[in-house]
């Protein structure tokens, strides 16, 4: 039953995703340029065709730089009203490569918006919501601190995948306990909130910082114990990503699988309609073995208007006389005892029984 509910959410998750480009539009041939002019982009012809970005895979292209991190009071929402807002701009190569204003691009794990791209000096800006500050670390990443930041472009659904399905909708920080070598292994241990435990498995996929990472070793004790996982990075991974030169107290922005998300909320939905059915067919085996006086037994004589069931209880010798005459579309019944009673005839049952 657990394999059907997983196929059930991969097929969703499937039909969810879209196969081709139909729907998608093209990234613009110009990029809004800070100062208010636009720069022409020069285009192949494989990058005017409809480009199908969507989700990340977990695969960081390059560490990124923060060139400031700025609150302001004056940011003009839809009705032209103004709000207060924190944009923060940042420096990369390998993802302004392609990029467009409304594009999204993970920096540490979480996916943002390109509000504004400066071509010429390889920044683009995005805004930081109210959420976004609650749940990741990328408030702590101000231009003095000299952190650089993980960076992907979206990924195109249909195009390969090395890492896994990342959304960049980072469920919490993350809080690193102890870090160790082993051979040419670097291990982490991350402290997590016991609340998203649940989908933190051995062996199974976790985005640490946007970089997608196998699950090694899982403890929980409860909301007032301990609870943490680990993973390690290979060699290569780690001159690739930013975690190397995290130390001990620093925090990690921490997004688990989705699949696991989307498995448990099936399987709630459908466990009260299985425990439902369940009661209903208790019910119903109860009031049979009521009718029938106990265990049924079939003879292996028994015909299509001769089936011999359990003994009669009380009430059912007049079940027996009422139905002296079945139509054709009822069958006659008979107890061990010689009695008789009369029920619907079953298509099914009395064809293959």
């Amino acid at each position: 039953m657990v394999s059907f509910i997983l196929g059930t959410t991969f097929l969703l998750l499937s039909s969810l995703l879209p196969h081709d480009s139909h729907g998608f539009a093209p990234s613009p041939s110009t990029r809004h340029v800070v100062g208010g002019h636009s720069s022409s982009i020069p285009t192949s012809s494989s990058q005017s065709k409809l480009t199908t970005h969507h989700m990340f895979t977990g695969i960081i292209e390059e560490m990124g730089e923060v060139i400031s991190l700025e609150t302001r009071d004056d940011m003009t929402l839809w009705d032209g009203s103004k709000g207060k807002g924190t944009e923060m701009v940042l420096k990369g190569d390998i993802v302004l490569d392609g990029a467009y204003l409304g594009c999204s691009i993970s920096v540490n794990g979480v996916c943002l918006t390109a509000t504004e791209i400066d071509e010429d000096a390889k920044t683009f800006k995005v805004g930081l919501a109210p959420e976004t500050l609650r749940k990741t670390n990328l408030g702590t990443y101000v231009p003095e601190s000299q952190q650089r930041v993980n960076m992907e472009r979206a990924s195109e659904i249909g195009g390969r995948n090395s890492g896994h399905f990342v959304q960049g909708h980072v469920d919490n920080v993350g809080t690193i306990m102890d870090q160790w070598i082993d051979e040419n292994s670097l291990f982490f241990k991350i402290a997590f909130p016991y609340e998203f435990m649940r989908y933190v498995v051995p062996k199974g996929f976790i985005a640490i910082d946007g970089t997608s990472l196998t699950v090694c070793d899982v403890h929980s004790e409860g909301e007032d114990g301990e609870n943490w996982f680990t993973f390690m990075l290979v060699e290569y991974t780690q001159t690739k990503i930013i975690l190397p030169s995290k130390k001990v107290g620093d925090t990690v922005n921490v997004e688990v699988d989705v699949l696991g998300k989307y498995s448990e909320q099936a399987w709630e939905a459908f466990v009260p309609k299985m425990e439902a059915l369940e009661t209903k067919v208790k019910q119903l085996e109860a009031r049979l073995q009521e009718l029938e006086g106990g265990e049924s037994t079939t003879s292996s004589s028994a015909t299509d208007n001769d089936v011999n069931y359990g003994q009669p209880i009380g009430g059912l010798s007049n079940v027996a006389a009422a139905a002296t005459a079945p139509t054709p579309e009822q069958v006659k019944v008979k107890n061990t005892d010689g009695t008789e009673w009369v029920r619907t005839k079953q298509s099914f049952f009395d064809t293959q029984y």
